[in-house]
């Protein structure tokens, strides 16, 4: 977490309080990060720190006359309620850890929160990358996801857990990590220009066909078969 990075204010269910979310891509923080989330929470007497689904860390119960004081501890650059953007990315340990991994997942994590943070969206968006097929970052209800298998990346697009889950569709296979970037762009910029507002990918799929995905995006990325961009 840096200076460059800005925490996510939610108000809590008390309606006066509120919570903090910040993290790293794939839920990477170092020993540094820890020991200064755990000195602002003892500072500012937070109530209850929670690890999130989106392995994030939550510092919640935080009153809103302290809530600039808990950021600036925090080293982050501001927090607000931002609008429909990229949530967070998951990722597995993938090959840096694990020894089931076939890709680099962390890697991948990373690359990806830099090229969607902060970007403005019709609908929030949720990342997963999974190093392997164990699928440990649960890719298949995630927006946008990727699984490592041994000849490269396999893409999904449009998965979604909550009140009406959709399994993704996948829309590649056996990808390099250039290109499985690439293709995740073409797919955000599709969606950015042509969802509904408040319009998450799944429901986005659903109403527009994988049909017009194939037509509309797949069809024009030279690394990928048309027979196989279902």
């Amino acid at each position: 977490m840096t200076e460059n990075v800005t925490g996510e204010a939610v108000l809590q269910r008390d309606g006066r309080t509120y919570g903090l979310v910040v993290g790293g891509a794939g839920g990477v923080v170092t020993p540094e990060e820890l020991e200064r989330i755990a000195r602002t929470a003892r500072d500012f007497a937070v109530p209850l720190v929670k690890l999130t689904t989106g392995q994030r860390i939550a510092l919640l119960g935080i009153a809103e006359s302290d809530l600039e004081g808990v950021a600036t501890a925090l080293g982050l650059g501001g927090f607000g309620s931002p609008g429909p953007c990229l949530k967070y990315v998951t990722a597995c340990p993938g090959v840096s850890a694990c020894r089931w991994g076939m890709q680099d997942a962390l890697a991948l994590a990373a690359a990806l929160e830099a090229r969607f943070a902060g970007r403005a969206l019709p609908g929030k968006l949720k990342i997963g990358v999974s190093g392997c097929t164990r699928n440990c970052a649960s890719c298949f209800s995630r927006d946008l996801a990727f699984i490592g298998t041994d000849r490269g990346w396999t893409v999904l697009f449009g998965g979604n857990g909550g009140r009406r889950p959709r399994t993704g569709d996948v829309v590649g296979a056996n990808l390099a990590d250039d290109h499985a970037l690439d293709l995740a762009s073409r797919l955000i910029e599709h969606y950015a220009a042509n969802a509904r507002s408040k319009e998450r990918t799944a429901r986005f799929v659903e109403r527009v066909g994988p049909g017009t995905i194939r037509d509309e995006v797949l069809r024009f990325a030279p690394y990928l078969p048309l027979e196989n961009a279902t």
